[in-house]
């Protein structure tokens, strides 16, 4: 068989083999000058590779993109033969490369040049490509998919794949660092992708379809021990197993066909080392059923990954179904994307809490057709007792969308400095509106403490931003990360379009109203789940003040429908004349540094895909 980049070469005798190595650009050379010679080109090729060895790349320096996994097990089955053995005749080849000695092309099945690489393939290691409908290539893993529609795969989800990637591997670091400082770690650890560490975090994928992500976990993250890659599916599981063996990832990823839940809850009477340090849970729809098994089954402090794809039902279509699953009224407002976020995490916080557990969320984001948290679970019967403080009613106005929140409970600190925990006391509003006399509706419980880590999300960016070519959607990632960072940690926003259309002004640049709001002495910021958004400190009062003063601007104070909501507002004179000119605050750092920060239709009829059929 002519030997082609790319392409495999077999030697006459099929005995197993098992060594990477670095191809080197005189190995390729050599090639390129044996193209008339095909029949000693074989021999002449491992020879050269042998004399070369020294030269080659099998450092504990670790190129993830090169397919090395297997590097670990070489060098502990190199250790454990010794050099005194390199030169028996069955001793493998990856004994023989790593001891330097000289082994001959009749112990390796058959090799390839993969990007560089020049990797041995085991008899039955090489898949038949053709068998399948279609070869995915994401991130470092190739993902095969069977001809009928029987596992699930949306490309549209590559950036929740690699957010997911940077925010794990930035928690399996702060992991490592840990243990490092609490002398864990053994001395001659690894902490490289694709390499098993074994004081290294264990990872559980419930919901694993293809495989895909927890693949490239094995493969993008360093410092894994295990991933547990599950489905119940049992198409799901056999597809599983082909894509494990194609990346050649089994000493970190394990397959399993069972019940998520069920084999969650298996976990929740285990030691708390025998837990999960994460949790990813990205299912087709609502999570809700999961949610219970999942805040047992994860150790103290470990990271809970989860996705929710049934916006419209947390976007206020079916309050009565998310009260149902999330246990909060969705309202639908400007602000339901957030607030969705904020149901979400609320329905966490009372799960962990059941268990004396509570959630710290490190990053929260809407995205596309999907929302999903990042939030770190913690045990501590005396902080769940600040859990009431952290949620709250949503009161919203039918007419003008003006909102307001009442906290569950408050903590307040006695002359003692105890700190003591009592019932809130309302509601904050009247029955109808102040500002347009319509009726409010209420919306919740949601969560309303913070949606980020601020000082987690900086060492993503930064470690984003030192590789942007690593992950496929990485200024995508920068640019929504850095729009968290600057919104402020205030519950729900106004949308410039609909405060416009309220009382029919025409909508100006959104820097103007940041200007006025900046002027008046109040902090104002935008959010990343819309383009429109306006979050403030200010009152609603100020804030229809300086619509007020627009209008008055715009010469739109009448013409007004007596009675609408329109008239009714802008009826009545402003407290205080709000100053337009621009602010030097007022323009977001993300958005002079050009960053992606609202990603446009990621291509025609996107969304959520056909659910994989069942067999």
């Amino acid at each position: 068989m002519e030997f082609v980049k790319g392409q495999l070469f077999e030697p006459e005798n099929d005995l197993p083999g098992g060594a990477y190595a670095t191809h080197t650009d005189s190995l390729e050379n050599k090639h390129d000058e044996q193209q008339e010679n095909p029949q000693s080109q074989n021999s002449e090729l491992f020879e050269q590779k042998v004399s070369d060895v020294n030269q080659f790349n099998i450092s504990r320096t670790y190129d993830q993109s090169h397919h090395l996994p297997a590097l670990e097990t070489m060098k502990t089955e190199a250790a454990s033969n010794g050099s005194d053995e390199c030169n028996r005749n069955d001793s493998s080849p990856a004994v023989n490369l790593l001891a330097g000695n000289e082994c001959n092309a009749q112990q390796v099945n058959s090799w390839k040049i993969d990007r560089g690489v020049l990797i041995p393939l085991p008899h039955g290691r090489e898949t038949d490509k053709a068998a399948y409908a279609h070869v995915i290539k994401e991130g470092n893993a190739e993902i095969l998919f069977p001809k009928k529609n029987e596992v699930f795969y949306n490309p549209v989800q590559e950036f929740n794949r690699d957010l997911t990637c940077a925010v794990i591997s930035q928690f399996s670091k702060l992991n490592y660092d840990t243990q490092c400082m609490a002398s864990l770690v053994d001395d001659h650890a690894v902490f490289a992708p694709g390499v098993r560490l074994e004081s290294g975090v264990t990872i559980f994928e419930g919901l694993s379809a293809s495989g895909l992500r927890s693949i490239r976990f094995a493969l993008e993250i360093p410092g894994i021990k295990t991933v547990l890659c599950n489905d119940m599916s049992y198409d799901a599981v056999e597809n599983i197993k082909q894509n494990i063996t194609h990346n050649r990832v089994e000493n970190i990823v394990q397959p399993s066909q069972s019940d998520a839940a069920a084999y969650m809850y298996s976990y929740a009477s285990k030691r708390e080392a025998e837990k999960f340090d994460v949790i990813d849970l990205d299912p087709y729809g609502s999570p809700a059923i999961f949610l219970d098994a999942a805040v047992q089954a994860i150790k103290n402090g470990g990271l809970l990954c989860v996705t929710c794809t049934d916006t419209a039902v947390l976007c206020g279509n079916g309050a009565e179904t998310c009260f149902a699953k999330y246990g909060g009224m969705s309202l639908r407002a400007k602000f339901c994307h957030e607030m969705a976020l904020r149901l979400l995490l609320n329905s966490l916080e009372s799960h962990a809490n059941h268990y004396s557990r509570y959630i710290v969320p490190l990053v929260s984001i809407s995205a596309d057709f999907y929302i999903r948290v990042f939030v770190r679970v913690y045990t501590s019967a005396k902080d769940v007792k600040n859990s009431a403080s952290k949620r709250a009613l949503v009161f919203s106005c039918t007419g003008c969308e003006s909102f307001h929140l009442l906290h569950m409970g408050k903590s307040l600190v006695n002359d003692s400095d105890h700190v003591i925990y009592k019932n809130s006391t309302g509601p904050p509003v009247s029955h109808n509106c102040k500002h347009c006399s319509s009726p409010h509706h209420l919306g919740g419980p949601i969560w309303a403490g913070s949606l980020y880590d601020v000082e987690f999300i900086n060492s993503v960016i930064q470690k984003t931003g030192q590789n942007v070519n690593a992950l496929g959607t990485s200024k995508r990632i920068i640019g929504v990360l850095t729009v968290m960072t600057e919104e402020l940690e205030v519950p729900l926003y106004y949308s410039l379009d609909k405060l416009c259309n309220v009382v029919h002004v025409s909508q100006p640049k959104a820097i103007i109203i940041r200007s006025a709001l900046l002027n008046a002495g109040f902090k104002v910021s935008g959010s990343h789940c819309n383009s429109n958004a306006i979050k403030t400190n200010a009152p609603s009062d100020t804030l229809w003040d300086i619509m007020r003063s627009l209008a008055i601007q715009q010469n739109k104070v009448l013409g007004s429908k007596p009675g609408t909501v329109a008239a009714i507002i802008l009826g009545k004179e402003p407290s205080f004349k709000a100053i337009f000119e621009k602010h030097p605050d007022s323009e977001p750092a993300s958005k002079k540094a050009r960053l992606v920060r609202f990603q446009a239709n990621p291509e025609p009829d996107w969304g959520p895909k056909p659910k994989a059929k069942k067999r």
